[in-house]
């Protein structure tokens, strides 16, 4: 990673989903977070120009500023919307919330030098217990399994590491939890 990254030089351009209005569908909105959030840093949602969530049909692709159909004040809102933070930094802010150690310094550190999210899913905790690579871990891991059963949802980060890399589960209602899968078992797994 170069030597003058930052959080702030990371910062990506703001995107929104788009979303049509079930009852006037003459116009694409822009999709964007109420400032209320669910777990992990997931947000409740609306248009830029009020429409909750509930009125929406939420599209799988992209809102497009400048394309014909985009509503005029999702369009100005979303032009002069803030950059957003990095995923680095977001994954920064939650692990903040870990139990001070080792590992949570040395992921903190890696993640301020711009250290690389192979993968960040959410979901039921059975369903992306795979992520983890439970059998891959070489420090930590009896931390994880007990978090990575039912169907509570929990996110899964791995975050590359010049030795390795590190593996963190977000759970919904506890303290994120932090293991380590060494240099060996990550070319393992084909990273």
């Amino acid at each position: 990673m170069a030597e003058d990254w930052s959080f702030a030089s990371a910062r990506e351009p703001a995107q929104f989903s788009m979303a049509g209005h079930r009852d006037s569908p003459e116009f694409d909105h822009a999709v964007a977070t109420t400032g209320e959030t669910f777990f992990c840093g997931l947000p409740k949602r609306a248009t830029l120009c009020g429409i909750p969530e509930e009125e929406l049909e939420v599209y799988l692709y992209l809102f497009e500023a400048d394309a014909d159909r985009a509503c005029p004040q999702c369009r100005i809102r979303a032009v002069s919307a803030p950059n957003r933070p990095c995923g680095q930094e977001r994954l920064h802010d939650l692990v903040l919330a870990a139990g001070p150690d080792t590992l949570r310094s040395r992921l903190l550190n890696a993640l301020r030098t711009g250290a690389g999210i192979r993968i960040w899913v959410i979901g039921p905790a059975n369903g992306v217990a795979a992520h983890a690579h439970l059998d891959l871990i070489s420090e930590g891991r009896d931390a994880l399994r007990p978090l990575l059963v039912g169907q509570s949802q929990v996110g899964v980060a791995r975050v590359a590491q010049p030795g390795g890399e590190f593996v963190v589960v977000l759970p919904e209602d506890a303290e994120p939890v932090i293991a380590r899968a060494g240099r060996a078992e990550q070319r393992r797994v084909g990273a």
